[in-house]
């Protein structure tokens, strides 16, 4: 039986063409999953076989497909990227175990990175800076928080996703400026996502920390600075750039990653706050991350050390890498130039600038260190795909509020 050595478990994602390529680079043959036949990987030289799943969002059909694929097939290891498909393999992985290697933490510590209230709380117990956060439980509550808060403000669903009747909903946080829309977007994310809560917003720039680690010690880092994300107020970076590691953000992900025991992939994600110029926690994800190609530009080749880890059991450490590098995802960028334009309004705190200058800035098309992402010359067509569809993407933006790449299935 041949070995295939890695399976890749969302072969749309753009996050699944840096790991391809990262992986072919060391001579290591990869395969993916996908729900429909054609996507960005399958028109990467490096993707291997393709094998066709239900989607993700039908979460049991979809975990029992992957179990007997990988029964079937003999795979080194498994590589899960996003929540859709991490979320799933976790709640079954000790019926995987004896067929092939994965290399992520325990359910319980992806469970405390997937509910933002278990978050919160770690964060909290270990002295980590978070926005202030109020919690509501009946429309009095709600009523009086939008009265005492300051604006602009966001709520945010507990969980980004969920399952229901063998579907899956995403949802965004909303950001508001009004007591009138605080009201009103809560309600409608309490609508499918039960009780979020409500956070100050923080003024200031994204800070994403990459991570690799093994039993709850550190084996590599690298510092993404985010210059342009869309939503702008905080979501999909499209402009970033790798950046030194503070003392403060590596001692609070430190102490994050350490109380969860962490093992495998993380990026833990900060905002550091203009006001005080204290870093305050944002998020855990307990997977890969949009800007993962800038830290393998970088010298952090992050999926080989996953590879190689799940292999060996251990690898060196990786804390050094080159400062300055700099990713720019086209397609998310140019959502973002025009949500700026489009919805201005919404946006007015960050269009504090000329839109002049913000628009003669997003014209840089060419800087020392930038690269492009999915762009390659030695495999360019994933690059070409994604631009030929650009224009349908743009078309969901305009129509969608909570637009972002989402597996077939998925509700927004």
């Amino acid at each position: 039986m041949v070995n295939h050595n890695v399976l890749i478990l969302e072969g749309p994602s753009p996050i699944a063409i840096p790991i391809l390529r990262s992986l072919a680079e060391k001579g290591v043959s990869t395969d993916v999953l996908a729900s429909f036949p054609f996507h960005l990987s399958r028109f990467s030289k490096y993707c291997g076989r393709q094998f066709l799943v239900p989607s993700m969002a039908r979460e049991k059909e979809f975990a029992k497909t992957v179990e007997k694929i990988v029964k079937k097939v003999k795979f080194s290891v498994l590589f899960p990227i996003f929540e859709w498909s991490l979320m799933p393999i976790s709640k079954i992985r000790d019926r995987l175990s004896p067929y092939v290697r994965l290399p992520i933490a325990s359910h319980e510590s992806i469970q405390k990175c997937y509910d933002k209230l278990s978050t919160l709380k770690l964060a909290t117990e270990n002295d980590v800076p978070t926005p202030e956060t109020f919690f509501v439980h009946n429309t009095a509550e709600l009523k009086r928080v939008s009265k005492e808060i300051n604006y602009p403000a966001v709520v945010k669903p507990r969980w980004s996703m969920i399952w229901r009747s063998d579907r899956a909903f995403y949802r965004r946080c909303g950001f508001v400026n009004s007591p009138a829309e605080l009201i009103a977007t809560y309600n409608s994310i309490h609508k499918f996502f039960p009780f979020p809560f409500i956070q100050e917003y923080i003024p200031g720039v994204n800070y994403s920390v990459g991570a690799l680690y093994n039993e709850g010690n550190p084996r590599a880092f690298c510092c993404i600075k985010v210059h342009r994300a869309w939503p702008p107020t905080g979501g999909n970076s499209c402009f970033r750039e790798s950046a030194p590691l503070s003392v403060d953000i590596k001692r609070y992900s430190e102490k994050l990653l350490k109380a969860l025991n962490w093992h495998g992939i993380a990026e833990v994600e900060f905002r550091m706050d203009l006001r005080s110029g204290e870093p305050k926690l944002m998020e855990i994800n307990p997977r890969f991350w949009g800007s993962l190609s800038v830290a393998i530009k970088a010298g952090v080749d992050f999926p080989y050390l996953l590879y190689r880890m799940a292999l060996d059991g251990d690898v060196k450490n990786v804390f050094n890498y080159r400062v300055g590098v700099k990713g720019r995802y086209l397609e998310q960028d140019l959502i973002y130039i025009i949500s700026l334009f489009k919805d201005a309004s919404i946006y007015q705190d960050i269009l504090s600038v000329k839109k002049l200058q913000v628009l003669l800035k997003w014209l840089q098309f060419y800087e020392h260190y930038m690269f492009y992402d999915l762009f390659d010359v030695n495999d360019p067509l994933p690059f070409f795909f994604s631009t030929a569809l650009s224009p349908l993407g743009l078309i969901r933006f305009m129509r969608e509020k909570n637009y972002a790449w989402s597996p077939p299935g998925i509700q927004f």
